[in-house]
């Protein structure tokens, strides 16, 4: 389950500029809170009342789940994992310093 291995992350990095963005892949908004909830999840939910995270699946291109991306500070997709396998959060980490410690160096 990736979700909850990424709140230690957000909780870590967040300060320095690091976030966390769920986006929900259905309309079952309340099911979404509710796992959230339970699992102590404090990062923020897209919720797809409207559509709108069908539109982040479209424009990603997102073909399967789970599916994280990095953005830097500029918006740009720096990295790309499909799938989320146990340990994974140790190579996602370093992704995080690297590009954290390249927006301090370029004045973010």
């Amino acid at each position: 389950m990736e979700l909850p291995r990424l709140e230690p992350l957000y909780r870590t990095y967040r300060q320095r500029g690091f976030t966390v963005v769920a986006v929900e892949r259905n309309r079952d908004t309340a099911r979404a809170k509710a796992f959230i909830a339970e699992k102590g999840l404090t990062f923020p939910l897209l919720e797809n009342g409207e559509g709108e995270s069908e539109v982040v699946w479209r424009l990603y291109k997102v073909s399967s789940f789970p599916t994280s991306f990095l953005v830097d500070r500029h918006g740009r997709v720096v990295a790309t994992h499909v799938g989320f396998e146990e340990g994974d959060e140790v190579r996602l980490e370093r992704e995080i310093l690297r590009l954290l410690e390249e927006g301090q160096g370029s004045g973010g």
